[in-house]
């Protein structure tokens, strides 16, 4: 499966329980909230996207006890678009569906499904404007749809949407920092350019995060995100946030952010291969594929940073001096951008 950024913070934080506890239950209606047992939640394995939209579409699967026994599933589903699907409610039909296929093939014996609650999780710009009822989608003469409701199918999933929600209550969740902070990037770093400033109002937040078990290595996470969507956050402004509210040893999350992109190709190593063609080198049947799209994608890093870091110093000839360097001066220069104050200083030999 592919991986995109809002793939990888989606799983890499909501996909703990710990992390997804306190979405999940802001999303629940307060009796269903108060009825399950949430030191429970537990992840399922598995996925129930379609192959042919796994490159576009998350999902997870959650089981949670009733506090008077039984158990139900949650499933929750991330849509990391900027735009409602109208069809939400068909595609979660097809993974509801799929759940209980696979739920009976284990329980054989069994004489009732399971609850399962839908809930998806939406970051766009505008709010969602898609029907959250099923049968709000088909195609009915109004005169007869009252008496047509009872043999239709009928579900309604629950909506969590970060776009309708301030962020003084998204600061109020009852959850973890870390799933606090993810929420406000999730809503806020793919078009911000006040990006930093916004930041500045959750820096609690950040230096809860950093205090937290393995603080740095999650703050890292979240870093590499914003790197990756916002087009108009500086790494030294970046850089600078950090280490103002939470010292020098965040300040070193960026750098650490910058080098797993290269590592992981997010985007810009393996993608990168795959929109010229190559596929991870499957269209022309060599592993080359792969390793030209990393070099390419540490390229696209490079350049992008010194772009960001440097402007308009960053001319054409400077492109092609990348483009003709070798790997290895390509990675010497990475490690060296956030050590220099002069793009001179960063290309010297």
């Amino acid at each position: 499966m592919s991986s995109t950024p809002h793939d990888a913070i989606f799983r890499g934080v909501l996909g703990q329980p710990e992390h997804a506890r306190g979405t999940l239950r802001s999303a629940m209606p307060a009796a269903v909230a108060e009825a399950l047992d949430w030191p429970t939640l537990a992840q399922c394995p598995g996925s129930f996207v379609d192959p042919a939209l796994n490159e576009r579409h998350t999902d997870l699967l959650f089981s949670v006890a009733w506090r008077d026994g039984g158990q139900a599933l949650a499933y929750m589903l991330f849509e990391h678009q900027s735009t409602p699907d109208r069809l939400m409610g068909f595609r979660l039909l097809r993974y509801l569906v799929r759940i209980w296929e696979r739920w009976l093939a284990d329980h054989p014996r069994a004489k009732a499904l399971p609850v399962i609650i839908p809930v998806v999780l939406y970051h766009g710009d505008e709010r969602w404007s898609a029907p959250v009822a099923f049968d709000a989608m088909f195609d009915v003469p109004d005169a007869v749809r009252p008496a047509l409701a009872p043999h239709l199918v009928q579900f309604t999933y629950l909506l969590d949407d970060l776009s309708a929600i301030p962020d003084d209550q998204l600061r109020a969740r009852a959850m973890t920092a870390l799933a606090r902070l993810v929420e406000a990037c999730l809503k806020h770093a793919r078009t911000r350019p006040d990006l930093i400033e916004i930041l500045s109002s959750w820096a609690d937040v950040v230096r809860d995060v950093v205090a937290a078990p393995d603080g740095l290595e999650a703050l890292a996470l979240v870093m590499r995100y914003i790197l990756v969507v916002n087009d108009h956050v500086e790494v030294e402004a970046l850089q600078a946030f950090l280490e103002r509210v939470a010292g020098p040893e965040a300040k070193d999350t960026i750098m650490t952010a910058g080098q797993r992109l290269i590592e992981q190709g997010e985007q810009l190593g393996l993608k990168k291969g795959e929109e010229l063609g190559l596929k991870k080198g499957e269209e022309l049947g060599l592993k080359k594929g792969e390793e030209l799209g990393l070099k390419k994608g540490e390229r696209a890093v490079l350049l992008r940073l010194l772009r960001q870091r440097f402007g308009s110093q960053v001319s054409s000839d400077i492109e092609q001096r990348l483009a003709a360097a070798s790997a290895e001066q390509i990675s010497t220069w990475i490690e060296r951008i956030l050590q220099v104050a002069t793009l001179a200083e960063l290309l010297a030999d």
